[in-house]
């Protein structure tokens, strides 16, 4: 320990460690503070999409898709942490708004995006689930899957969700632009309880 000898000739030492300890203190107070405040949550509002990010080129060709799960936060649009759930009650008749959108570039020249449910994730603790909207329906358990929700340039809409079970439900989206395959979506975490 360094010992410090104030302008008086008293030593310091004491005064040093402990502003060494207070500082400790804090860096681990608020290192604890960003750990929970980063902590997995349960989302049970808020609203979310399924959003399809598409590149054009200057004559309005589409040349990169990306589909990511964005939560709408004065008028921005944000990641979905990781290990967030978007979490319903009731069977879905009670949980945040969750649907699709699409946003293109402006020099685009597209008709239609479509979004093609999967099957559930093997992870999935819940059996099967089912969304409808005016722009579609779909459903899907482990093993089966049916239905699209389709939407034009700029479209967008949110789906009313039905779980058949309590659990969790991990899905993905085939993303087509005028029928062509283009990509993959993330997956978008749900939970039943």
């Amino acid at each position: 320990m360094h010992r410090m000898r104030t302008a008086g000739g008293a030593r310091t030492g004491v005064t040093v460690l402990g502003t060494v300890l207070g500082t400790a203190v804090a860096t681990v107070g608020l290192a604890s503070a960003l750990a929970t405040s980063a902590a997995a949550a349960d989302r049970t509002s808020g609203h979310f999409d399924v959003a399809a990010e598409i590149e054009c080129d200057a004559n309005g060709e589409v040349v990169d898709v990306h589909a990511h799960v964005h939560e709408h936060v004065g008028g921005a649009h944000v990641e979905l942490p990781a290990g967030d759930w978007l979490a319903f009650t009731g069977g879905g008749a009670n949980g945040p708004a969750v649907g699709f959108a699409v946003e293109e570039d402006a020099s685009c020249d597209l008709s239609e995006v479509e979004f093609t449910a999967n099957a559930l994730d093997a992870a999935s603790t819940g059996t099967s689930l089912s969304a409808a909207g005016t722009a579609g329906a779909f459903s899907a358990s482990k093993t089966a899957f049916s239905g699209s929700v389709t939407l034009g340039a700029g479209g967008h809409e949110d789906v009313a969700w039905s779980f058949a079970t309590t659990g969790t439900y991990v899905l993905t989206f085939d993303v087509s632009v005028d029928g062509v395959p283009w990509a993959t979506s993330e997956e978008l975490p749900l939970k039943s309880s």
